[in-house]
């Protein structure tokens, strides 16, 4: 059976993003779906590179212990669902770190004449769940669609990583309990 990991990014466990992790843990135990979780604030991840460890960023290798844990963990993984709270219309800082520490040269990707060559191709799909106080149109259409230009099509696509998906519950602050409690009913289409 397939195992999902789930990347979650908030370091408040009542907000809504939490919900969402809660409510996706509930509907791949229910499925019978292996899955771990990345709690890259609860891990304590630090996004920001050392002169130590961009020392190393041609070799493709890493310092930090949760680095090295985290690529083991992405090299079974086969579905990865991440969770985060869309902030300036892009991810969250630690989100961005985790890109740029985790996905390295050797284990992620290797370098061609014309670009990127995947190498996380065990990866066959990505979904991300993420929550903003923009409405979701907003975001697509005046804010450059950062999560599925960028972060679907460019980075995760860059890594070898199959399909994406984004679900956004736009307008969250304004949002009532029984819409938050829509969204999350909606998620057992998307898991």
């Amino acid at each position: 059976m397939a195992l999902t990991t789930i990347i979650y990014a908030h370091p408040y466990n009542q907000s809504f993003n939490h919900a969402v992790l809660q409510e996706t843990l509930r509907l791949l135990e229910a499925k019978g779906e292996p899955c771990r979780l990345i709690d890259l604030y609860a891990d304590g991840f630090n996004p920001v590179y050392t002169a130590e460890e961009l020392a190393l960023f041609n070799s493709g290798q890493a310092t930090d212990p949760l680095v090295l844990s985290y690529q083991q963990i992405l090299q079974e993984t086969q579905r990865l669902i991440l969770i985060f709270p869309v902030w300036w219309a892009d991810v969250p800082a630690v989100v961005k770190g985790f890109f740029d520490k985790v996905f390295l040269k050797t284990l992620a990707y290797t370098e061609t004449k014309t670009g990127l060559r995947g190498k996380l191709t065990n990866i066959h799909e990505a979904l991300l769940l993420t929550t903003s106080t923009a409405p979701t149109f907003y975001l697509k259409y005046f804010c450059g669609n950062v999560m599925e230009k960028a972060i679907i099509r460019h980075t995760l696509k860059g890594v070898g990583v199959g399909r994406g998906k984004w679900v956004n519950f736009g307008k969250i602050n304004a949002s009532s309990a029984e819409q938050r409690q829509r969204f999350l009913s909606g998620l057992a289409k998307h898991i």
